[in-house]
């Protein structure tokens, strides 16, 4: 099997990032700590090691929650017994349990899966069964002794997106609905670019709550201008006057340092 690794980084006081590589990802994770108990936001594709670099960093019992259901997401979560999802992304969580699913996001992949890292790549598409889960809404907070982590909901990427916000610590945990790189907008499963505009308004609006946003991806932390470049981008969308740019048969509205991909026959004529 290809080499994995996680590496931690402590990024406050109580507070890791865990970092998932592989040979056909990267992601990140966050444990949050309080007098009570832990909080683990997403679980990656949850490789071997995950669960032992969480019980390297706290032995508090451990309460996951997901930034949204997909697949690189949730694929550790079987590895706990107390799991969270936003209740809107029940079908997305259910899509991305099926390799059938997943694996029809990957071109390729099906020659790919008669090579030496089939047993690799499916264990990478593949949920296991486990734990028990909990469905929150707008507003749930998790009290883990001395310190609070609400959820405000930020549909786009998926229709249950979430991102987990810190008041005390000033930390503001995006999952994929802010990222360095770009968002994907263009999944069956995502939702238009008008309800992406409207989470990012929504953000902005509380940005005095937060310093500093950590990603689910690609470099991290990242800055608040973030925010208003998104908030741009999806508004030229939706105006009509977004600058488009095609990677082979994918599309993406450009906007200063971030992508927004969309679903390939947008706009529509293109």
């Amino acid at each position: 099997m290809p080499m994995l690794n996680y590496k931690t980084k402590s990024i406050a006081p109580g507070t890791w990032a865990i970092e998932e590589k592989s040979p056909v990802s990267q992601g990140l994770c966050y444990l949050l700590c309080g007098t009570a108990q832990a909080l683990l936001i997403d679980t990656g594709f949850g490789f071997p090691g995950l669960k032992s670099a969480v019980e390297s960093l706290t032995d508090l019992p451990v309460t996951v929650v997901n930034t949204h259901g997909h697949v690189d997401h949730i694929g550790g979560n079987h590895f706990f017994s107390n799991i969270w999802l936003h209740a809107d992304d029940r079908e997305t969580f259910a899509m991305h349990s099926n390799m059938a699913y997943t694996s029809s996001l990957m071109p390729g992949l099906a020659f790919v899966l008669k090579t030496p890292l089939r047993r690799f790549l499916t264990q990478v598409l593949t949920v296991p069964p486990g734990g028990e889960y909990h469905y929150f809404t707008d507003g749930q907070t998790f009290d883990l002794g001395g310190r609070t982590v609400v959820c405000i909901h930020t549909p786009g990427h998926t229709p249950g997106s979430c991102v987990f916000l810190d008041k005390k610590q000033r930390l503001l945990f995006s999952g994929d609905t802010v990222c360095a790189w770009g968002v994907l907008l263009e999944f069956r499963e995502c939702c238009p670019p008008e309800v992406f505009l409207e989470s990012m308004e929504r953000l902005l609006a509380i940005q005095e709550s937060f310093g500093t946003i950590w990603p689910g991806h690609h470099a991290f932390p990242i800055d608040k201008g973030y925010l208003a470049e998104y908030r741009e981008g999806a508004q030229e969308i939706v105006n009509g006057t977004a600058q488009f740019i095609r990677k082979g048969k994918r599309i993406f509205a450009k906007h200063g340092r971030i992508l927004i991909a969309l679903p390939p026959d947008y706009p529509k004529g293109a």
